[in-house]
């Protein structure tokens, strides 16, 4: 009873709030993304992927700034030619594949410049979890590393007004997901699609 005393004061609190305002809009993004790695993720595998979306869901605090949660998927492959690779204490012949699935899940942050206009620069960031499942397949061997990584990433673009409630995204990110299970993972991400705000 005493902690139910504290909460519902909170939550009554939280729907006046909503109720009363007029700023508190809702939005979704959906967006295609083309990703550069770097780092020790162009160390693994060097080619561009065009093999990339996210979602994006939130609110807009004020006419300035926004909070939401971001879920995206990354696909990275490379194949090399047929020759001798070393796998631990084996020697195998053949074609050899690398992949990389990176999962990121973030919490997000934005501030809009141009307050009113209908091209609005933004920059921002994120913060959390990075799911990377990375993978060496030659053969019928399969050589499989997948962890959880704390990351983070700045982010920069604009939103293009296209109709009352719909606008063209268009941005860069750049992701860093810090070290676990032995190595790090970074990418460029530049990403256009589009955002409902509602």
């Amino acid at each position: 009873m005493k902690k139910l005393k504290h909460i519902l004061p909170g939550l009554c609190l939280m729907l006046a709030l909503n109720a009363n305002s007029q700023i508190l809009d809702f939005y979704g993004s959906m967006n295609y993304g083309i990703s550069v790695p770097m780092g020790e993720t162009a160390d693994y595998i060097k080619n561009t992927s065009f093999r990339g979306f996210s979602f994006e869901f939130g609110r807009f605090m004020t006419d300035d700034i926004s909070i939401g949660f971001l879920f995206a998927w990354n696909v990275f492959y490379e194949e090399f030619p047929h020759d001798t690779y070393e796998f631990e204490n084996l020697r195998i012949t053949g074609k050899k594949y690398h992949y990389i699935n990176a999962f990121p899940l973030m919490a997000t942050g934005r501030y809009y410049f141009m307050r009113g206009a209908i091209f609005r620069p933004y920059a921002g960031a994120g913060t959390g979890a990075y799911i990377i499942n990375k993978a060496t397949d030659m053969g019928l061997y399969r050589n499989q590393n997948k962890n959880w990584h704390f990351g983070i990433y700045p982010e920069a673009g604009f939103i293009v007004e296209m109709g009352r409630e719909a606008f063209l995204n268009v941005g860069a990110r750049y992701n860093h997901a810090f070290k676990s299970g032995g190595d790090s993972h970074s990418w460029l991400s530049i990403q256009t699609g589009v955002t409902f705000i509602y």
